[in-house]
């Protein structure tokens, strides 16, 4: 057999491994992106911070990477509701997120100037009332954390039932 020939077999397996190994990388990614939950763990506080008159919530997001692949969140939008009654929004950008479980602590701040008389009763008085949190994260899948290839949107939702006494 001739060197040429030797050379390209070598080439052609070396070519069909390097395929093999980014489809199987690519593989490994997808899997990741379908493998990401997040769930509203915990309300930690609720409080009324009296200048400049505002109310503060304090929760905790879980999110579960069980891919092969650490990820950034590159936006986390979340909605809070009291008793039904919408409070604001916001998001945190850039939560760089390892495998295994991971918490992230959000502080909400609102004012009390649009909030009803009764939800503004509940709050400064005490008692039960219902909290629900929703939003979703938008997480970019990078190759080799560069480029990127798509990306994957994760939900989550909950309602607590919370007492202030």
């Amino acid at each position: 057999m001739s060197k040429k020939k030797i050379i390209t077999k070598l080439w052609g397996i070396l070519t069909g491994l390097i395929v093999i190994g980014i489809i199987v990388y690519l593989g490994l990614l997808y899997q990741t992106s379908q493998s990401i939950s997040a769930d509203v763990k915990s309300i930690d506080s609720i409080g009324w911070i009296e200048f400049p008159d505002k109310i503060r919530i304090v929760f905790t997001i879980e999110v579960n990477n069980t891919g092969v692949v650490d990820v950034t969140i590159e936006k986390l939008y979340y909605r809070v509701y009291i008793e039904n009654e919408y409070l604001g929004e916001g998001n945190k950008e850039n939560i760089f997120i390892t495998r295994g479980r991971s918490l992230i602590e959000i502080s909400f701040d609102t004012s009390v100037k649009h909030l009803s008389t009764g939800l503004l009763r509940i709050l400064m008085q005490g008692g039960r009332f219902n909290v629900k949190i929703d939003g979703y994260m938008v997480i970019p899948i990078k190759s080799f954390g560069i480029l990127r290839l798509w990306s994957a949107e994760v939900s989550f939702t909950h309602s607590f039932e919370v007492s202030i006494v």
